[in-house]
């Protein structure tokens, strides 16, 4: 079974009020990532990055997507779209989550990402899957970062190193 990951499709980065609102770009990902869904089958999961602000990991980045912020909160345009959602407070989403069981629980062999923050999020959950075994696709179009260097970088790293496959 093929499951679609959506990270971090939050206000932060693409709320106008979110305190790293992507500008531009972040309207550009909000119509590309809709029109992705609409068309996807299988089974999406949302994924929310949330920070603790006492939490030291993110001592260089406490800017953003701090816990019981609307900055958490998933952008509205997708609000009927999230049946499962899930808080990661590292950049992998397995850590500290029930995630790996319950992708074991539904069979998941392969998982497609879109979203948010290639050079940490995606990447670093990329990284997992592929540890445990999972296929990994990247729908580059639907993906994005606040840097685009970072952003490139990523993708050449979970491409040659990695074993993703761009879609």
């Amino acid at each position: 079974m093929d499951a679609l990951f959506v990270m971090n499709a939050q206000n932060s980065f693409l709320s106008k009020d979110g305190s790293v609102y992507m500008g531009d770009k972040a309207e550009i990902l909000k119509v590309r990532l809709t029109d992705y869904l609409s068309t996807y089958q299988g089974k999406v999961l949302f994924f929310r990055e949330v920070h603790a602000m006492e939490d030291t990991f993110f001592i260089n980045d406490k800017t953003h997507s701090i816990a019981t912020t609307q900055d958490c909160v998933i952008c509205d345009i997708f609000k009927g779209r999230v049946k499962d959602a899930y808080d990661h407070i590292r950049y992998d989403a397995f850590h500290e989550t029930i995630l790996d069981s319950c992708l074991k629980r539904e069979k998941v062999t392969t998982v497609t990402m879109i979203g948010i923050e290639t050079h940490t999020t995606i990447l670093f959950t990329a990284e997992s899957l592929r540890n445990r075994g999972y296929g990994v696709t990247i729908v580059e179009p639907c993906c994005m970062s606040r840097d685009d260097h970072m952003h490139n970088c990523a993708i050449s790293l979970m491409t040659n190193f990695l074993g993703v496959r761009l879609g």
